[in-house]
């Protein structure tokens, strides 16, 4: 199973959008293997936003899987189902991206902040969807 980053690569770049370098250890733990990369490259005509988005629909299929919600009443809540949507979204922002020209306005999410109380309970102010 060959694996590498090379960010000027197509290869790198489509790995670098989907985030298949989990706790930044690139080389032990990856989701892709570089023939599944080139393979999403192939499947996509070689654009590098259609790749990821691929990737990311992958990787929601393999988080909703695992998915779980624990409530421990008046103690603890942890919900995994947010995962595949997280990733569903992104692929649906990079779709969108692969489809609009230079001129247009693209949304990119550059970090995410969580407000958890001290129970675990997201209380995060949302905006938009």
């Amino acid at each position: 199973m060959a694996f590498s980053f090379l960010p000027e690569t197509d290869r790198g770049k489509v790995r670098l959008l989907c985030w298949d370098n989990k706790d930044g250890t690139y080389l032990t733990d990856y989701n892709f293997t570089d023939a599944d990369i080139d393979s999403f490259l192939e499947q996509n005509s070689d654009s590098v936003f259609l790749a990821a988005a691929s990737a990311c629909r992958t990787l929601a299929v393999k988080a909703a899987a695992g998915a779980f919600l624990l409530t421990l009443t008046g103690a603890l809540t942890l919900d995994r189902r947010e995962v595949a949507k997280m990733y569903n979204d992104l692929a649906d922002k990079y779709e969108r991206r692969a489809s609009s020209g230079p001129d247009v306005l693209t949304e990119y999410v550059d970090s995410f902040a969580y407000d958890v109380d001290l129970i675990g309970n997201d209380i995060s102010e949302y905006i938009g969807d």
